[in-house]
């Protein structure tokens, strides 16, 4: 009686340890479909922008890295007129 109670408890564990790992394996899949999507969705979004504001974008980072340098030269300049 003992090892027929221990039997179907074993038999329970093992079948709610394959629906955990079968739920498992669904999510992980369903996880790699979503990044797959999220990931072909910013490439569309990027090259549509890069199609339209092409130029702009450009000039803007540019302008954006003389804004980083202008800013490291001033912070490096001591007030009182000369430079650190």
């Amino acid at each position: 009686m003992v090892a027929a109670l221990a039997a179907l408890g074993v038999a329970v564990g093992v079948v709610r340890l394959v629906r955990l790992r079968r739920a498992l394996d669904a999510e992980r899949a369903a996880r790699r479909l979503a990044d797959g999507l999220h990931h072909h969705d910013m490439s569309v979004i990027v090259d549509r922008l890069n199609r339209r504001l092409g130029p702009a974008v450009l000039a803007g980072a540019v302008l954006c890295e003389a804004d980083q340098v202008l800013d490291s030269v001033l912070s490096a300049h001591d007030p009182e007129g000369g430079s650190l």
